[in-house]
């Protein structure tokens, strides 16, 4: 007698939980590095806690817009034009230029000017009065986003957009959880019987 396997699979992999944990971390890591008077990394920590929130934001969006649009939603849409379909599909009166909206484009763009970075040319001359600081002219315009403040700023905005999209789309927090199952039953065949 050979056993065979009847293996069944379900799962819904959501990846948005990871990303939105790797934020928190990266986000802890730096603020307890900063009161703990550790400076060494701690840009690092920041950056990339920046990175994981815009991550989880989209994934985030992604995953409201599966949901209730299923088939139907524009996954190659971009961000700004996903965030406006359900803004006005879920009724939320969001806007760019108020909370939280207006902190996600602005993380938005700092992401995409990491995504995209393109060297910078600074070719200036000048009289000052002062001795100037002589690192400034190594800093890129996004790295004024880098700071521990902006990044709270980021996850609280995270959460505030999160739980309206989650509201509005009548989606509860279990249904956003990775889950699956797996079931296996055991089939027996039985040996040809040569008379």
């Amino acid at each position: 007698m050979a056993e065979k396997f009847l293996v069944k699979e379900t799962a819904e992999r959501l990846v948005h939980n990871e990303l939105s944990n790797a934020a928190y971390w990266f986000l802890k890591v730096a603020k307890e590095k900063i009161e703990a008077g550790e400076r060494q990394g701690v840009a690092i920590e920041m950056i990339a806690g920046l990175i994981f929130c815009e991550f989880s934001v989209e994934a985030k969006l992604n995953f409201v817009g599966w949901k209730y649009f299923e088939d139907g939603w524009p996954e190659r849409a971009s961000f700004r034009e996903k965030t406006m379909l359900l803004n006005k599909a879920l009724d939320l009166n969001l806007s760019w230029g108020e909370r939280p909206l207006q902190t996600l484009k602005d993380l938005m763009r700092f992401r995409n000017a990491l995504a995209h970075g393109q060297p910078e040319v600074v070719d200036i001359e000048r009289v000052v009065d002062v001795e100037p600081e002589i690192w400034d002219i190594l800093k890129s315009d996004w790295e004024q986003s880098v700071n521990v403040e902006f990044l709270e700023r980021c996850r609280e905005d995270e959460g505030v957009f999160w739980e309206a999209l989650l509201k509005s789309a009548g989606i509860s927090k279990s249904n956003t959880l990775t889950s699956g199952h797996q079931s296996i039953t055991v089939l027996r065949e039985e040996a040809e019987k040569n008379f």
